[in-house]
């Protein structure tokens, strides 16, 4: 039931969030083209602050607060997919990557913009380049500021300064669970990879022919006679004696 609770209250703080931050930027953007003019007469320092964020960062802003609200989504859901008993690599590897991209948009934002301004100032700058001869160099500064690089500047500073910090908390507040995550899913591989090796040496040694028994297994070597030797049977000189004396009686005819 707490933990309910507590899921409860974070889905509406998040909600909560993203609400406030989507009406203020529909409330900048409104005042930023003069549809709605905001003004606090008792904080009279809203309407100053309104007015040099929009002299600073003008259109830029909305575009950097839909980075940021994207961001904390991603960051959100890449630490309830850590904070599940089974993460699934995919999804995790997923809103990293998302919550990175934010970062890199973030940077980017900051580069477009900086490179507007530039083009702004120096088109309000040179576009009479005889009457700002006529000037003077003070009133040649003054239209690069009012045509655009302070803008450029402010862009520059802003994305860059927070691409660092949202790479920074992501390292600080992620950094520790997606390093262990990433460790247990190499140990994991390495495991299915290793039981995958057994199971094809198990089949092969199923198949594999017996070897053949050695020799002396099959066929006993033959035991030297230690008894005395055989003497020849009696047949055996009577046949043998016939062979001598045709052989005695052919040479004597021979001599003669």
């Amino acid at each position: 039931m707490a933990r309910h609770s507590v899921t409860f209250a974070k889905g509406a703080f998040s909600g909560v969030f993203t609400g406030a931050a989507l009406c203020l930027v529909l409330l900048y953007a409104l005042n930023a083209t003069g549809v709605v003019i905001l003004a606090v007469p008792a904080l009279p320092g809203v309407t100053e602050l309104l007015n040099a964020v929009y002299a600073n960062l003008q259109e830029s802003l909305l575009f950097f607060i839909g980075v940021l609200v994207l961001y904390v989504v991603k960051l959100r859901e890449l630490r309830r997919q850590l904070a599940a008993p089974q993460p699934d690599l995919q999804r995790v590897i997923s809103a990293e990557n998302a919550t990175d991209l934010c970062a890199n948009l973030f940077f980017g934002i900051g580069v477009i913009w900086t490179a507007i301004g530039m083009r702004g100032a120096l088109v309000a700058a040179l576009s009479h380049p005889v009457a700002a001869a006529a000037e003077g160099a003070f009133a040649i500064l003054q239209r690069l500021v009012d045509g655009g690089i302070l803008l450029a500047l402010s862009t520059t500073i802003f994305g860059g300064v927070g691409g660092y910090l949202m790479r920074a908390w992501k390292t600080l507040s992620l950094g520790g669970a997606l390093h262990a995550f990433y460790l247990h899913e190499n140990r994991r591989q390495g495991e299915d990879i290793h039981a995958a090796l057994l199971r094809i040496e198990q089949r092969l040694a199923q198949y594999q022919e017996p070897e053949p028994a050695p020799h002396s297994a099959l066929q006993p070597h033959p035991q030297p006679h230690t008894g005395p030797h055989p003497q020849p049977s009696p047949e055996f000189h009577s046949q043998q004696q016939p062979v001598t004396r045709t052989a005695a009686t052919s040479k004597t005819e021979d001599t003669r």
